[in-house]
């Protein structure tokens, strides 16, 4: 049990370097994602390319907002 929370709190700040960097640069999200839902956490690689292209667009959209404002 505990190995899992460690795993999920590792992930999660890992996710938090990934969207600092895609933050600063503007791209290359997907490029660390894939490999940190793989091999971190677990998830299957199809599967975690499909999460990231969602991953992406979404934080994309949400950058957006205060350019149309």
């Amino acid at each position: 049990m505990e190995s899992i929370v460690i795993t999920w709190i590792v992930g999660h700040v890992l996710a938090v370097f990934i969207g600092i960097s895609l933050g600063l640069i503007g791209g290359g999200g997907s490029v660390l994602a894939v490999p940190i839902l793989v091999y971190i956490m677990g998830v299957s690689p199809k599967p975690a390319i499909a999460m990231t292209l969602f991953i992406v667009g979404f934080v994309s959209l949400i950058g957006i907002i205060p350019h149309c404002m």
